[in-house]
């Protein structure tokens, strides 16, 4: 194609003509400028012509070269360009033209914002970086080496490449490709809110999201002894024997249980508490004899040599539940503590207090009054379920029911107390 051309009044008569002789005729291929609207450019070649928008601006003190082509002729007439050029240079003068592919942000680099916006989160609750580091490995292993140098603007006008990358994933798994697409779109969202220029169209538009649906898991009860059975097997870790029968006689979560620390035990009370749970608040709960008796074999235990936290009541056990051989765990022992205390026909409300929820129609910032009020039928209600799954464990208490459960707690009375223990 030949140099550039002299700027000229570009009409649909002269575009026909150029694309008449361009064949034949190579001085004709070239670039010509419209004289009438500054940026306007018709790029004649042998096969095809084409309306471009070519035009160089300061913003923020760097020279910006915007290139965007517009359209194709004759699908495209003249004045319809010079319209679609006026439309940039009208985003130019209010300063929201769209960015070029070296000035737009990557994804890469929005990811790293997000992800220091979790983390930032996280620290400002007081919490563990949880959500953090399970978006940092879904990061790595599926969305970076597929995104990590697409732009921004590039991913919002390619939602079905979005759609193709959630697709593949689910055939490794479906929940994780949900997360990575919910990912993808928060950090696209958030970085609306960083740059004006780029398109409200979320990437995520056009994917069809898994169903998901929550894993209801729990013991029937002639399972009970099933679970005793294996449960009594982990002979080589009490502190997992332990932690496993706490997260069942209380309902607790897992990751709950797991960063109990004995500072949260109170023997004058009675109680334990869960610090920033996932409501957001502290939750303040009883615990009875067969609790305490839990709470006793973990403090009788050797503590996990990698163990950095002393204080933990269950050191060593923040990934043990998706670990172990046991046939229900983890979540599913929260919803066996729920499936009994319904059996026991315990009242709903005590019921979601015992198990930290903020129930439907009561605002999170009365629940804590609420729990008070309700502490001697919470206490009741407690007692009932703990003797229940016991019962159906085949387990039995023995010995003293008054030695301290935090060990910094002396007292003279505990010197001659032995501890609770399960038979």
């Amino acid at each position: 194609m030949s140099a550039k051309k002299k700027p000229v009044k570009i009409t649909d008569a002269l575009c026909e003509a150029w694309r008449e002789f361009a064949d034949d005729d190579e001085n004709v291929q070239g670039t010509y400028s419209d004289k009438d609207v500054r940026g306007l450019r018709r790029r004649v070649g042998k096969l095809r012509s084409t309306w471009e928008y070519y035009r160089q601006y300061r913003r923020g003190g760097d020279v910006v070269t915007l290139r965007e082509v517009l359209g194709h002729f004759p699908e495209m007439k003249t004045m319809t360009a010079r319209k679609e050029a006026d439309l940039i240079a009208g985003k130019i003068a209010g300063g929201t033209a769209k960015q070029s592919k070296r000035q737009a942000t990557t994804f890469e680099v929005a990811w790293e914002r997000y992800l220091d916006h979790l983390k930032r989160k996280a620290e400002e609750k007081g919490k563990a970086a949880r959500w953090h580091a399970n978006a940092k490995r879904l990061g790595d292993k599926y969305i970076l080496p597929t995104f990590k140098d697409w732009t921004l603007m590039e991913m919002s006008r390619s939602p079905a490449a979005i759609a193709d990358f959630h697709a593949t994933v689910s055939k490794k798994g479906k929940i994780s490709a949900n997360h990575c697409a919910r990912l993808i779109r928060a950090c696209y969202k958030r970085e609306t809110r960083l740059d004006r220029n780029l398109p409200p169209e979320l990437p995520t538009s056009a994917v069809d999201f898994n169903r998901e649906e929550p894993s209801q898991d729990a013991l029937d009860f002639k399972d009970f002894p099933k679970w005793r059975k294996a449960w009594d097997k982990i002979e080589d870790a009490p502190i997992r024997k332990a932690y496993h029968l706490f997260c069942l006689l209380s309902g607790v979560r897992p990751g709950e249980g797991a960063r109990l620390c004995w500072s949260d035990v109170r023997d004058n009370e009675r109680t334990f508490t869960i610090p920033n749970a996932k409501a957001g608040r502290d939750i303040v709960l009883p615990y009875t004899e067969e609790i305490a008796a839990a709470l006793r074999m973990a403090r009788e235990a050797v503590a996990h040599h990698e163990v950095k936290i002393a204080d933990l009541v269950f050191p060593g056990c923040a990934q043990i539940s998706a670990r172990e051989g046991l046939p229900v765990r983890g979540q599913g022992l929260r919803h066996t503590y729920s499936t009994v205390a319904v059996d026991l026909e315990v009242d709903d409300l005590i019921r979601h207090f015992l198990m930290g929820h903020a129930p439907q129609g009561i605002s999170q910032r009365y629940v804590a009054t609420l729990i008070v009020q309700n502490g001697p039928a919470m206490r009741a209600a407690q007692e009932r379920i703990s003797k229940r799954i016991v019962s159906l464990l085949g387990l039995t208490l023995s010995g003293h029911h008054d030695a301290p459960l935090a060990p910094d707690v002396p007292t003279e009375k505990s010197k001659a107390a032995a501890p609770a223990r399960f038979a």
